[in-house]
């Protein structure tokens, strides 16, 4: 990065401390992104965590406050059918968003680049996307929304997600669908009372 004025305490100020994209800096720069990258990660940058991944951390610390036994799926196996499994038997996924334009939108699908198979638990749309059939691959699927101010959580029973849909949308601040599963942790208990 000589020549560039890009040094590590300025990648840090921008990346770290700014919250700027590798993307940003490198059109700020008038360098590709991948030279970001291998530099951030050669000088010992760590990468920030996306949204799925702070939506995931914030669940599991909740769970595990409540008293719940929690293990996160994805540091075996990232295509795991689900991401926590609580207590031994309670099947969670999470999906996250950040709120735009005054709704979160949380994808429920993979884009057909992501090559993911249809099968008994994931259904082929006709634009090519592959949607997971929550009832069959977990037990809640926990929706984690994200502002400046506030976190929401809604807790909800998979059976409640129609098969086949690619995205779920809300306004946190209007009724809407969910809004009855908001900070609804004790349905994960009264789970797992019958489940022993």
């Amino acid at each position: 990065m000589r020549g560039t004025g890009l040094t590590k305490e300025i990648l840090i100020r921008l990346y770290t401390k700014l919250g700027k994209t590798d993307k940003e800096i490198a059109e700020f720069f008038d360098l590709d992104r991948t030279t970001i990258v291998h530099n951030r990660k050669k000088l010992g940058i760590e990468a920030r965590k996306n949204s799925g991944q702070i939506g995931e951390a914030l669940v599991i610390s909740k769970l595990a406050k409540r008293g719940f036994k929690v293990k996160d799926m994805n540091e075996k196996d990232k295509t795991y059918l689900y991401d926590l499994k609580v207590n031994g038997c309670i099947r969670v996924e999470v999906k996250t968003s950040r709120l735009h334009e005054g709704k979160f939108t949380f994808p429920m699908s993979n884009k057909k680049e992501a090559e993911c198979v249809p099968s008994e638990h994931r259904i082929l749309s006709p634009t090519g996307r592959t949607i997971k059939l929550y009832r069959k691959t977990c037990d809640f699927v926990i929706f984690v929304g994200l502002t400046s101010e506030k976190i929401y959580y809604y807790i909800v029973p998979s059976s409640l997600i129609a098969d086949g849909s690619t995205s779920i949308g809300f306004t946190p601040t209007v009724n809407h669908k969910y809004k009855q599963f908001e900070n609804q942790w004790k349905l994960i208990s009264g789970v797992n009372k019958a489940a022993n």
